[in-house]
């Protein structure tokens, strides 16, 4: 074999390699599974998506969502629960499908759904006053604003939205969550006892503390604390 053949050979084989790993790339960009929603059953903490794929139907589960019948989703792969109990619906479903990473886009990106009706309180709630009262009365407060006025919130139980962007399960008995709402980089940790998954859109009512010291490196100039989902 001569020096001109050996050189071709391994042009192909690069262009081979390079084709294969554009291939493998592409394939892991695409979603397994396309899924109608037949019905919708909201929880304190999931959504519960009864879904049809190729005239077959299964119940899946996914953390709280905005999301209604007649919706395109598309997922990878989840958790198969068989006898899967529901507290909070008391009822128990005979085969679950537990999804961590759902989508309404076909090209790949995690749905992060902010519902309408919290769009339109972040756009009107300019002023960010702080009710007392009930939970249920607690004026929506975006992060950057409470970031920027921060003296304003301290000591306050207001109401926070935003993506889920890192989750620390279990630290001194509480789980603490990170929020970001994409207004500015601003990173707000939340404890709470309620279970989250990265990627989702998240509305946490909770008390603000400013200049915590947990010990043990654990010190935030600013935190929400005893948070609980709306």
């Amino acid at each position: 074999m001569n020096i001109k053949s050996v050189i071709i050979i391994l042009i192909i084989s690069i262009f081979v390699s390079c084709s294969d790993s554009k291939t493998k790339k592409a394939e892991n960009n695409t979603w397994k599974h396309k899924v109608l929603v037949e019905e919708v059953i909201q929880t304190g903490s999931y959504t519960y998506l009864l879904v049809s794929e190729d005239g077959e139907t299964q119940w899946i589960a996914v953390s709280k969502m905005n999301a209604k019948p007649k919706d395109i989703l598309y997922y990878n792969s989840g958790l198969e629960m068989k006898g899967f109990n529901s507290n909070e619906l008391q009822r128990t479903f005979d085969n679950l499908l537990l999804v961590q990473v759902i989508s309404d886009d076909e090209s790949g990106i995690s749905r992060k759904v902010v519902p309408k009706s919290l769009k339109k309180k972040m756009e009107q709630s300019k002023s960010n006053i702080v009710n007392t009262g009930s939970d249920k009365n607690i004026d929506l407060v975006t992060i950057s604003e409470l970031f920027t006025n921060s003296s304003k919130y301290n000591g306050k139980r207001i109401t926070i939205s935003g993506n889920v962007v890192k989750v620390n399960p279990n630290i001194m008995g509480r789980n603490w969550v990170h929020l970001r709402d994409g207004e500015n980089n601003y990173d707000l940790t939340v404890t709470t006892n309620e279970l989250v998954n990265v990627g989702s859109y998240e509305t946490f009512i909770g008390d603000i503390t400013l200049n915590k010291d947990f010990g043990s490196g654990y010190k935030f100039s600013i935190i929400m604390e005893n948070a609980i989902l709306k």
